[in-house]
């Protein structure tokens, strides 16, 4: 199951955009929440935030951050990991949801 990294730069990334000093209120701060028992997906995007910059979409499933597999973290657990990082915001790989779907479909 291949990933997409989720903070490469977007040519519609505007410098004005403040980013928090941690990741102490991750991931709301960065414009998105998260759901789920383990996998964790993205719920919702809030346009304009650096999660949508970031191409983050609802429906795609956190599969790593920070190069650490956490595709079967509670959404708890990933936020609990994601607040102790250095790096902010962390670098996060993703699955679409829809790329997920349509391949599905594609295979029958």
């Amino acid at each position: 199951m291949d990933s997409r990294p989720c903070n490469q730069p977007n040519p519609d990334y505007s410098p004005d955009l403040t980013l928090p000093a941690t990741n102490q209120n991750w991931p709301e701060e960065f414009g998105f929440t998260l759901g789920g028992a383990g996998p964790s997906y993205i719920l919702s995007v809030i346009e304009g935030s650096s999660a949508y910059l970031a191409g983050l979409q609802p429906g795609d499933q956190v599969v790593d951050i920070e190069g650490q597999e956490v595709s079967s973290l509670s959404t708890q657990a990933l936020v609990a990991l994601a607040q102790t990082l250095k790096t902010v915001p962390p670098s996060i790989g993703v699955v679409s949801r829809i790329e997920q779907v349509w391949n599905s479909w594609e295979i029958i």
